[in-house]
């Protein structure tokens, strides 16, 4: 299975939404059920994946097979926080691969790809965050180099209606 990574044109904008909206799919069945399922094609969600694509400071990549886009990975520079002294960083913000063509290295390839786009920019941090249940997820940016940093906890209140 011969995969190509490549860089998003405006005219995949609606394939990267159609597999947004599985992994958002997903992600609400098995991790939040709070996601907004309509947030992928509304104005917002168009709106934020058109600026990835055409924007210096956004990146989405494809994943290729036998010319059909199996995978996405989206991302970008990040504003730094003002209580950190770094001078860089950049937010792997979403990325899903269809499922026939998991566990065969094209997160990886998309992964490093984005690495690589981040070298390009002079970048010094990349960070990734994930449900925290997702085990596998976190597994995967582990074995390929993330670490904890920080740790985000929430808790449900009773809301007086």
């Amino acid at each position: 299975m011969k995969v190509t990574i490549r860089v998003a044109t405006i005219d995949d904008l609606e394939k990267v939404q159609e597999l947004n909206l599985k992994l958002f799919e997903k992600e609400y069945r098995d991790y939040d059920p709070l996601l907004n399922l309509n947030w992928t094609f509304g104005k917002e969600g168009t709106k934020y994946f058109r600026e990835r694509i055409l924007r210096n400071d956004g990146c989405v990549l494809v994943a290729v097979v036998e010319d059909e886009i199996v995978g996405y990975l989206c991302g970008g520079i990040k504003k730094v926080e003002s209580y950190r002294n770094l001078p860089s960083v950049a937010e792997l913000e979403n990325m899903f691969i269809l499922k026939p063509f998991r566990s065969r290295g094209i997160g990886k390839q998309l992964l490093n790809e984005f690495v690589r786009w981040c070298e390009s920019k002079k970048i010094s941090k990349v960070k990734v965050e994930a449900s925290a249940s997702n085990k596998k997820a976190i597994k995967f940016y582990r074995a390929n180099g993330f670490k904890n940093y920080t740790l985000i906890l929430e808790r449900d209140l009773e809301t007086a209606e």
